[in-house]
């Protein structure tokens, strides 16, 4: 996988090109003429030794601007549709020289959200080739890539081979590394969560260290639970819906909700043990919401809205996807999703949530629509 940074992606696009794919993608012509009327003669002004200097803005989209997102996708749009591995044919036969990955019979070659983008191929060499393409192409709407800050995440099973991006006939190797953060999700080959759980708990100390002053200020137990809840405990659950949790993992993030709690309401953990203050104590003083309950729901949520898609998103077919064509390796298996969330909500009030699995199906557990709310 190729983790892609763009050099000032949003104040590099041109234009010209941006009006271009605006039209190429059939949005109306008088859209593009009022869009246009918004750029023109676009300036800041700096004021150094009190002398105000006035600079015209030639170049990228407005800071700010609702729809600057929305202008920066089309013009990425453009510089993709230009390139030949993003429309390869799902039944394609020579799949070890295809870009991607092959999953349920299509061809998986890259994740985008904006600016943040992964090349995903099964070998290094194939994935230089896409990433020197992708050079190529946004170099034609005025992005540059950055390849001190692309970097490259492989597992065991691919080769040492080097990848290299080569610009004005100069070749710059790009980095390899054993972890990477992507949309606030710390990403490693081995799906090892501990790291990212340690991230969570920092995020969420910092979070609490940010509201503490207001927090004592406040009075009412319900609006300092509220604020608790909005801001800490978001923070330290972040991106927990695709979690595979451990009993382990499990046990940590509650203590460190529990230092968040006594962190609240005022009291250390000496005073605890000496007060002789059971967990449910503490939690009726600060009245915050149990996180692995909160964990649970989430994940609960998830799991039904990838369920009620029929639009053969990716999350659908990785869900769905059985990437081992081989016996399993000797030993304990690495729990899946799927069996995360079967163990954490597979008996509620008892009533069975999840249909339960034939111990011959390698298929991932089905979720039952009608039991998902």
């Amino acid at each position: 996988m190729i983790f892609i940074d763009f050099k000032k992606a949003f104040d590099t696009i041109e234009p010209a090109a941006l009006w271009e794919s605006l039209k190429t993608q059939g949005i109306d012509s008088g859209y593009i003429k009022l869009l246009k009327e918004c750029y023109n003669h676009c300036s800041t002004t700096i004021t150094p030794f009190y002398n105000p200097v006035n600079i015209p803005i030639t170049r990228g989209v407005r800071q700010g601007d609702p729809i600057s997102p929305n202008l920066f996708s089309a013009c990425l749009e453009t510089a993709f549709s230009r390139m030949s591995w993003p429309h390869i044919k799902e039944d394609k036969d020579d799949y070890d020289n295809s870009p991607g990955i092959r999953i349920n019979g299509r061809n998986l070659t890259h994740l985008r959200f904006a600016d943040d983008i992964i090349l995903i191929s099964k070998t290094p060499q194939i994935a230089e080739k896409m990433l020197q393409e992708l050079v190529n192409s946004c170099e034609t709407v005025g992005l540059e890539i950055n390849a001190n800050k692309t970097k490259v995440l492989r597992n065991k099973f691919a080769s040492s081979h080097q990848i290299n991006i080569r610009k004005n006939n100069t070749m710059t190797a790009i980095e390899d590394v054993e972890e990477y953060v992507y949309l606030g999700r710390l990403l490693n080959t081995k799906n090892d969560l501990e790291p990212e759980i340690h991230r969570r708990r920092r995020s969420a100390w910092a979070a609490l260290n940010n509201i503490k002053n207001t927090t004592d200020a406040l009075t009412c137990p319900k609006i300092r639970a509220q604020l608790f809840d909005s801001i800490v405990l978001p923070a330290l659950t972040y991106g927990s819906e695709t979690w595979t949790f451990t009993k382990a993992l499990s046990e940590r993030v509650r203590i460190t909700h529990a230092a968040l709690e006594r962190k609240l309401v005022g009291i250390t953990l000496t005073e605890q043990r000496e007060k002789d203050l059971h967990r449910e104590d503490i939690r009726k003083m600060s009245q915050v919401k149990d996180p692995l309950v909160f964990i649970t729901k989430r994940k609960l949520g998830w799991a039904g809205h990838v369920m009620r898609r029929n639009d053969n998103r990716w999350t659908t077919l990785l869900q769905e996807w059985i990437p081992r064509n081989e016996k399993r390796p000797v030993g304990r298996p690495p729990m899946r999703w799927a069996d995360s969330l079967m163990k954490e909500i597979s008996v509620r009030q008892g009533t069975q949530l999840i249909e339960p699995m034939d111990s011959c199906d390698p298929r991932p557990h089905q979720l039952s629509e009608e039991r998902i709310d």
